[in-house]
Formats: C-alpha cells, sequence, structure tokens
C-alpha cells in the first residue's frame, strides 16, 4: 500500500496536470473558464484539504468506470510498489459516511479527527494548523490552499 505522502503527492500531481488550460485554446477560454467555475463548485474536498472529487479513484467510483479503474489501480500499483487492484479502487471520497472509500482515506488521522470533531474538512477547527496538519502541508502546499480559501469564505 501506499505511504500518505506518496498518495497524497500523486493526488496533488493529478490535481496540477488541469491548470492553465484554458489560455491554451484561445477563444474557447470562456467556455472552459465557466466548466472551470463548475467543476469548483461540485468539488468535494477532504478534511486534509485535497479535493477528492479530482481523484482517479472517485472518479472511477462515480461514473462506475472499470477501464478507469484498471489503469489507476496498475500506475499507483507502479508508483506505490503495492499490489493495489481494480477491485480496490473504490471511493466515494472523504467526506462520505459510506462504506466505500479507498484504503488509504480510511486509516487517514487527519480524517478521523476532523471526523471526531464533527467537522467536513479541518478549515473550521480552532486548532488550525495543527502540527499534523502543517506536516501534511509539507507535503502537498496546495492542501494548505485549499483550507485557508475555505477558511476566507
Amino acid at each position: 500500500m501506499p505511504t500518505r505522502k506518496q498518495f497524497c503527492q500523486s493526488c496533488l500531481a493529478l490535481m496540477l496536470a488541469g491548470l492553465g488550460a484554458p489560455s491554451a485554446f484561445g477563444g474557447k477560454g470562456n467556455e472552459m473558464k465557466k466548466e472551470e467555475e463548475e467543476k469548483t463548485k461540485a468539488r468535494i474536498i477532504g478534511a486534509c484539504g485535497i479535493v477528492c472529487s479530482e481523484c482517479p479513484a472517485y472518479i472511477a467510483t462515480q461514473k462506475n468506470d472499470d477501464i478507469l479503474r484498471a489503469r489507476t489501480a496498475t500506475e499507483w500499483s507502479a508508483m506505490y510498489h503495492a499490489d493495489i487492484k481494480p477491485e480496490d479502487i473504490h471511493c466515494d471520497g472523504c467526506p462520505s459516511d459510506g462504506p466505500r472509500l479507498f484504503s488509504h482515506c480510511l486509516e487517514c488521522g487527519i480524517r478521523a479527527c476532523a471526523r471526531g470533531r464533527k467537522l467536513v474538512t479541518c478549515a473550521p477547527c480552532p486548532e488550525y494548523a495543527c502540527k499534523k496538519l502543517q506536516d501534511f502541508f509539507a507535503l502537498v502546499p496546495q492542501a494548505r490552499e485549499t483550507l485557508d480559501g475555505l477558511r476566507k469564505q
């Protein structure tokens, strides 16, 4: 299984892969900007600030896409030097109360803490940003940007 750092870094890389696209398509910029705004409204954010709705495990689950499940399992197995099978790729996102979460998310200490405090994300926590979160932000600085943005709302 992947380490927390490896899992979070891969989620971050996938998140960043789509940035900057509208300017590359000239006249379609406004159309793509609207699409991006819609995505932002529908984002599912994990307790730590990772955007679950941009994760391939989440996308494969929501679309019931077995091809994406298989591709994600293959890629993550190679990245993490682990035996991840397509049937392991089921996730409804960190805020979900359901049983379908990727194995790492089930054992995430940040998620457990937020849920214990009855918070969806760590953004409104009075102890923001605790040591555990600061250590995580050192690995995934974009997660901090996401939570900081939520705190400003």
